[in-house]
């Protein structure tokens, strides 16, 4: 039979377990635009050639209307 200690720690690990596992799939995501300028630094920093989207792209804009 198993004991009542086993019982709650395995029943308390599958709730912790649960609760990371449902964390990690409705976390915020990060908007596209942080995404590309990401992508942007990331590409300067390696000395890659940019594409035209990401060359247009301002790191100082806030704005997410001029990129609608």
């Amino acid at each position: 039979m198993i004991s009542s200690t086993h019982l709650y720690l395995v029943s308390s690990s599958f709730a912790v377990s649960c609760i990371i596992f449902l964390f990690f799939i409705f976390r915020p995501n990060k908007t596209n635009i942080s995404n590309k300028i990401v992508l942007k630094n990331l590409l300067v920093s390696l000395d890659l050639e940019l594409p035209e989207e990401l060359k247009q792209l301002d790191n100082s804009s806030t704005d997410p209307q001029k990129f609608s």
